[in-house]
């Protein structure tokens, strides 16, 4: 075991206090119980491997043991000698997480290990346990992942993800929505869209084959492995611009028909990278049905919204004589099993397009920033993209994190209550993300909102991008909300120390800038107009 620290300390056992485990004549023997050797492992920063002398062996079951024990703790596993095979070689890129020395370069090894940076040092330990946890550490993820190599190599995909099924609460609808003038405004500008057609869903399962044959790579060596088919992510190649108009441009709305333009020819076409699409509001309530009509109304007449689904969190349903207003789209009430803030980000059937809004009952936005919110998220797909900034901050005295709302020049987290992801993070969530992190989020009935920027700054690792000048969002008349609370922000504190535990390391990361549109504070020609008035 060697150990990387400013006095180079190396630890090798020559002769075990007890009798060694049964191994091969050229292999160095395991001294010790296992509990003793992790709790080593757990001091040291690397551990060195020593394949057998027999050159005909490529692995031995000393040399695994070895492998899994330092992945298990963090320790970079340093294998020397260069005929090593390691487990699932063909799928998994080991050079991400350990080191294969040449043994005549053994007298060099110490040198090598000194020279690493703290960054690199830091990924591998991350992919180490990446690849622990997904293929090692327990008989069912070993038993999938063979089954997933065999899939693998006879080219047939993984199953696909499963989805919620919505339980919908039937409703009475035909109400005339009116329009609020506060929420609609954007300076006299259309916001789209030209298209007249019903709404569309995204394009799924696109990629089954060449997510098999072509990325096969990147599936087994990045969360969340290669286990799931999901229909769509946010990793999918994009065209370069010269396709749209070359003969692979169904689907797209370039501005201006590709000549561009300011704010006339801008609200009539999505432009972008990407096709059109469009994207699904939803909404998490708990029994405030005025506060919960008022938000819908004001979705009326929204440009490119697909539907609403509504996450009844109550077990007592809506009242019988409710009527919900009619806003030109469908609104898909869903029943929970139980309260759970968890429920915002199950991957809900009726969700049928890539784009999330996540949206409090209570938040008011106007149409032209919801409408700005999802062109920036078209453009950073793999990302929240949203509204209220905050940001994680370290305590000092107490040698730990904090949960800090105050107005900063830094923010690491973008509050779910009113942000755009992609549907991939919810399968993640929901399926996929450690589940003490979703106890304690039912627990506190808190920290969901961190908790998705935790996974997603985890996948990424890349921060939230904060759009328009918002803070906070205020609800005229709305009963008071629980973030107000000083027990919620103690709570907020250690949930944000407890996924640290969770993840083994801080995944969020800080941003420094936030995202206004092309031509905001710019002068104009008289004959040009903005993009958005206000933002």
């Amino acid at each position: 075991m060697l150990h990387k620290s400013e006095e180079g300390r190396v630890l090798v056992e020559f002769t075990c206090k007890n009798q060694p485990k049964l191994s091969l004549p050229t292999e160095w023997a395991l001294c010790g119980e296992r509990e003793d050797r992790l709790e080593l492992l757990k001091l040291s920063t690397f551990a060195l491997i020593i394949t057998p002398g027999d050159p005909r062996l490529v692995i031995s079951s000393g040399c695994a043991t070895r492998l899994f024990e330092a992945l298990e703790v963090g320790a970079v596993p340093v294998v020397l000698g260069e005929q090593v095979q390691l487990p699932y070689q063909d799928m998994l890129q080991w050079n991400e997480a350990a080191l294969v020395v040449p043994k005549p370069r053994v007298t060099e090894v110490h040198f090598l290990l000194r020279s690493l940076s703290d960054s690199d040092l830091l990924a591998m330990r991350r992919q180490g346990r990446f690849l622990w946890e997904t293929y090692f550490s327990t008989a069912d993820s070993i038993f999938n992942t063979v089954l997933a190599m065999i899939r693998t190599r006879i080219q047939i995909p993984a199953a696909p993800i499963r989805e919620e099924a919505a339980a919908e609460i039937p409703h009475r609808s035909g109400k005339a929505a009116g329009t609020d003038p506060n929420m609609a405004d954007n300076g006299d500008l259309d916001l789209g869209p030209v298209e007249t057609e019903p709404p569309y869903a995204s394009p799924r399962y696109l990629r089954n084959f060449t997510l098999t044959v072509t990325d096969f790579y990147r599936s087994w060596n990045c969360a969340p492995g290669p286990f799931h088919l999901f229909p769509h992510t946010p990793f999918d190649p994009v065209l370069p611009s010269e396709a749209k108009f070359l003969g692979s441009g169904t689907g797209f709305r370039p501005i201006g028909g590709g000549a561009g333009g300011s704010g006339k020819e801008f609200q009539a076409a999505l432009g972008g990278n990407v096709p059109r699409e469009q994207f699904t509001v939803v909404m998490l309530t708990y029994e405030r049905e005025e506060v919960l009509m008022n938000s819908l109304e004001r979705l009326n007449g929204l440009p490119y919204l697909n539907k609403v689904v509504v996450v009844w969190n109550s077990p007592k349903l809506p009242s019988e004589d409710l009527l919900w207003p009619d806003i030109g789209v469908p609104i898909m009430v869903v029943r929970t099993e139980k309260n759970s803030l968890n429920n915002r980000f199950l991957p809900w059937n009726e969700i049928e397009t890539e784009a999330i809004l996540s949206i409090d009952d209570d938040a008011h936005l106007r149409h032209d920033e919801i409408m700005f919110g999802f062109r920036v998220w078209r453009e950073a797909r793999d990302r929240i993209v949203g509204f209220p900034g905050r940001y994680h901050a370290w305590d000092i005295p107490h040698q730990s994190w904090l949960y800090n709302s105050n107005y900063s020049c830094e923010l690491s987290m973008v509050l779910t209550g009113a942000a755009f992801f992609h549907k991939y993070y919810a399968y993640l969530y929901s399926y996929v993300m450690p589940q003490a992190i979703r106890d304690m989020v039912d627990e506190y009935i808190n920290c969901e909102d961190i908790a998705m920027n935790f996974l997603v700054s985890h996948i990424t690792r890349k921060p939230p991008i904060k759009v328009t000048s918002r803070w906070t969002f205020r609800c005229p008349g709305c009963p008071q909300a629980l973030s107000h609370d000083d027990s919620h922000f103690h709570e907020r504190h250690k949930c944000i120390n407890f996924f640290v535990k969770v993840y083994g390391y801080m995944p969020l990361l800080y941003t420094q800038f936030r995202v206004d549109s092309v031509l905001f504070k710019t002068r104009l020609p008289h004959d040009k107009t903005k993009c958005f008035k206000f933002i």
